[in-house]
């Protein structure tokens, strides 16, 4: 299922995307769920409460918080949801690509921009590798496993760290976590039995230590530092650029 959120202070707007978005999974045959917020704060209410959205289409001029500082906002929370910016103003156009928008839709919008528009979004959201994880409570919540900075042990526990450093408390223990992380795509090191790290995030490698994205550092165990920075060169020859 892809889930879609649109964030509009036009309530008329909000009503023709949101017929569009559901004739576009029509014809796509996608499963898909639509949200409407007609403020940015809105969105990030309901967004802070359970980041279950792949999509949100996003008006740039609205009163109070507008599309592009909500942009910016998501941007620097180390949040990868895609963005396409929907709006009648193209002189942002710049400024939105440099925050990683999926695509730039101008109204009056033209059923074939916003659709092909809609098409990046998803071919973007499907190549990005989801773990489910049991956390507080029973509740099941979906990350991303691009989203993940580094893992630490906590007991029988684990805590997740995620990239723009919030923390989630996951009901398995890191060694099951590095099962289920093994074969994906990401690449993942153990520099010490209590921590595993995404190689993404590394900013420097010491024989001490490991220092990461925010300045965590991660303690590298006696015998790991010639491995690691093996693994991190033969990593960064791999991959030019880093998935964001």
């Amino acid at each position: 299922m892809l889930r879609v959120g649109i964030c509009d202070d036009d309530t008329a707007m909000l009503e023709i995307l949101d017929a569009e978005v559901k004739r576009w999974a029509k014809e796509k045959q996608e499963i898909c769920s639509v949200a409407l917020f007609t403020t940015a704060e809105a969105f990030l209410f309901a967004w802070d409460e359970k980041k279950d959205m792949d999509v949100l289409l996003l008006d740039i001029e609205m009163p109070g918080t507008d599309g592009m500082e909500l942009a910016r906002n998501l941007r620097q929370k180390g949040e990868h949801i895609g963005i396409i910016f929907v709006t009648g103003n193209p002189d942002y156009a710049l400024e939105g690509y440099d925050l990683e928008a999926v695509s730039y839709v101008v109204k009056p919008v033209k059923k074939e921009r916003l659709y092909s528009a809609l098409d990046r979004a998803r071919e973007k959201a499907g190549c990005r590798e989801v773990l489910l994880l049991t956390v507080a409570a029973g509740e099941v919540e979906r990350v991303y496993v691009s989203e993940i900075c580094y893992l630490e042990s906590n007991g029988h526990e684990t805590i997740l760290r995620k990239r723009g450093g919030t923390n989630l408390s996951c009901k398995i223990s890191l060694q099951q976590m590095e099962q289920m992380l093994e074969g994906k795509k990401e690449v993942f090191f153990k520099p010490h039995r209590s921590y595993l790290i995404h190689m993404s995030c590394v900013e420097r490698i010491t024989k001490k230590d490991v220092r990461m994205e925010g300045g965590e550092l991660i303690p590298v165990a006696r015998g790991k530092w010639e491995a690691l920075n093996r693994a991190y060169m033969e990593c960064f020859r791999k991959n030019d650029s880093w998935e964001q």
